[in-house]
């Protein structure tokens, strides 16, 4: 049933990836620009984290909405890819796909 679950939501990931490109990518994108705004260090990661919880938030005020599970499902997974990534010799971070 889990295992099911995160098989389906990766697929998802894969699919979307392909006009959206690799999460990773994405949220080392998303993370320079938080960065930027904020005046703060953000790491993907973390980038990663805050719309978990900004989707555990949707959770508690519609606990029954299946899409919202599935995307935190999605998240933990892009999160597992993004705790290895390491920041350059210039201090940031970015994203190269293995071939």
């Amino acid at each position: 049933m889990f295992i099911d679950k995160a098989k389906e939501v990766a697929t998802l990931l894969e699919k979307k990836g392909e006009h959206y490109h690799a999460p990773e990518s994405f949220f080392v994108q998303l993370a320079h620009v938080w960065s930027g705004m904020l005046g703060i260090d953000i790491s993907p990661s973390q980038c990663c984290a805050m719309i978990v919880a900004f989707k555990s938030c949707r959770v508690i005020n519609n606990p029954e909405h299946e899409d919202t599970a599935d995307d935190l499902v999605g998240y933990a997974l892009i999160m597992t890819e993004l705790v290895k990534l390491k920041k350059d010799n210039k201090g940031k971070y970015k994203y190269q796909k293995n071939k």
